[in-house]
């Protein structure tokens, strides 16, 4: 069955929605109140610093190893790139060794990090299965912090991470969540794509589906959880099944914007109108900016992480880890990007850029001039 048949299906769909909609009761209608102020804050300026005000002094000359978890997503590689300048106002200097996308590949360059005898190891990969390597570069006294390396932001003493920077996989789940029950006026058919690989990933799809489940006029089609090394391969498949299985309209949310690189082309050459499939992700991919921004791409919102600032904190992190202080306990909140504010925040930039001006409060604590 191919995917042409259900272009026609998505005002039959509609229909339905609409319908479902009369009468609904006040719980209902307080879920979608709710969701549509919660997207209203997601999506609004971040201006305010609420980062760390103090920090000790950095030493020159430290060595930091960067495990990248995929140099082919954009996120991870980038997060090295702005590491590496981060670290050079410091007088650091930064290796950066491609993760390939795997656990197995993982631990390879997590052993070639440690051989390194660096300083300080960050790393965008799950912590949790690295424990060997990391237990054996704490003996030699390398420090670790992670980059989406946990479930959670914050301190991690139990995978031996000295912080895990990354915003809260909760509230980015809940933003996903939140604008497809608003858009929808609370009828949302959704599937929820995982990659469990990551703790984080589990943690932020989790709480998408939570979300749903509070909208009593939603209804969660299906969770998948596929490994995002495989993306490339599964994706377009994966996508195909969905449409044809449960038809049209329907949402589909995902962990990160490197999937629907792999969607949108085949809802395209299926005539899928962009109006009856609505992709949601987080990351905030480069190729994320430009669906939305372009408009009838199917992805309409990313929840983007500030990869700069991150990469940045990254570095200040380190400088308390080596000087045996407290991590800064500073978490970003999440930006939900739309098509009406995606020229702010670091837009038209294609990424988010909170206009809080981090650079400048990181300078300044750390005596950098």
């Amino acid at each position: 069955m191919s995917l042409d048949f259900f272009r026609t299906s998505f005002f039959a769909g509609s229909a339905v929605a609409f319908s479902a909609m009369i009468g609904v009761p006040s719980v209902q209608a307080d879920a979608v109140s709710d969701a549509k102020a919660a997207v209203t804050k997601y999506a609004g300026p971040q201006t305010s610093w609420e980062g760390p005000t103090k920090a000790p002094k950095p030493e020159t000359g430290k060595k930091v190893v960067f495990l990248s978890g995929d140099e082919q997503n954009d996120i991870s590689h980038l997060y090295g790139v702005y590491i590496k300048q981060a670290g050079e106002k410091l007088g650091w200097s930064v290796t950066i060794i491609d993760g390939k996308g795997s656990p197995t590949s993982w631990l390879a360059g997590m052993n070639q990090a440690i051989a390194l005898k660096p300083d300080g190891i960050a790393l965008f990969a799950d912590a949790a299965s690295l424990q060997d390597p990391i237990k054996a570069g704490m003996a030699q006294g390398v420090k670790f912090v992670g980059l989406h390396a946990a479930g959670y932001p914050g301190p991690q003493p139990d995978i031996n991470l000295f912080v895990n920077i990354q915003e809260d996989p909760r509230e980015i789940g809940k933003a996903e969540a939140d604008w497809a029950i608003a858009d929808s006026n609370g009828t949302a058919r959704v599937v929820i794509l995982s990659h469990n690989e990551y703790a984080i990933a589990q943690v932020k799809s989790m709480a998408t589906k939570t979300e749903f489940e509070k909208c009593s006029g939603c209804k969660v089609l299906d969770y998948v959880n596929s490994p995002a090394s495989e993306a490339a391969q599964r994706q377009p498949q994966l996508t195909t099944s969905w449409v044809q299985r449960f038809g049209l309209p329907l949402y589909a949310t995902s962990v990160g914007d490197n999937d629907w690189d792999f969607a949108v082309p085949v809802l395209r050459s299926g005539g899928v109108d962009p109006a009856a499939v609505k992709l949601i992700a987080a990351d905030g991919n480069r190729s994320a900016y430009d669906r939305i921004r372009k408009g009838g791409q199917y992805q309409l919102v990313t929840v983007s992480e500030p990869i700069e600032l991150q990469a940045w904190q990254t570095i200040d992190e380190l400088n308390r880890a080596f000087h045996n202080e407290p991590p800064s306990g500073f978490v970003q909140p999440p930006f939900l990007v739309t098509k009406e504010n995606i020229h702010s925040e670091g837009g038209d930039q294609n990424t988010f850029i909170p206009s809080n001006d981090y650079k400048k409060h990181y300078l300044e604590i750390w005596g950098v001039h």
